[in-house]
């Protein structure tokens, strides 16, 4: 399969609204899934870029944002800088962008879907991650 396949079947998903599609030929087996992975056996794997950023409840407490996809998690705003999204400690409100993942060059923003405090970062910079992999923890704000 070459990447113009790939990108057909990322297509069809959508436009049949399926939660999952899985194919395989002779070389390759590919699985997409609605929620923003796609795996491959080999090592081509691509993002059909629907938001990179879960919310779950880790304790009554902590709040876990998780990754939405495969890909590499980067905390840095640029290669060559030392600003970050976020660090331990900063308020950040629903909607703000707290890093990126890239999975085949594509840069997918991670943002929060709560507001409250960053508590704890689980993820370097430069960090392989997986679908529902923690990237931080939030204490809620209270209402």
């Amino acid at each position: 399969m070459n990447y113009k396949e790939i990108k057909k079947l990322v297509k069809l998903l959508k436009e049949e609204d399926l939660a999952v599609l899985s194919i395989s030929d002779d070389n390759t087996h590919i699985h997409i899934e609605q929620k923003g992975t796609v795996i491959s056996d080999q090592p081509a794997a691509i993002s059909n870029n629907e938001p990179a950023a879960e919310v779950s409840e880790k304790s009554s407490e902590l709040l876990e944002i998780t990754a939405g996809q495969i890909g590499t998690f980067y905390n840095q705003k640029d290669e060559n800088s030392e600003e970050v999204f976020v660090t331990v400690g900063d308020k950040i409100e629903k909607g703000d962008q707290v890093g990126f993942i890239e999975a085949m060059k594509v840069f997918n923003d991670v943002k929060s879907n709560v507001s409250g405090v960053v508590e704890e970062i689980k993820i370097d910079n430069g960090d392989a991650v997986e679908f529902g992999d923690v990237l931080l923890l939030v204490r809620p704000e209270e209402a």
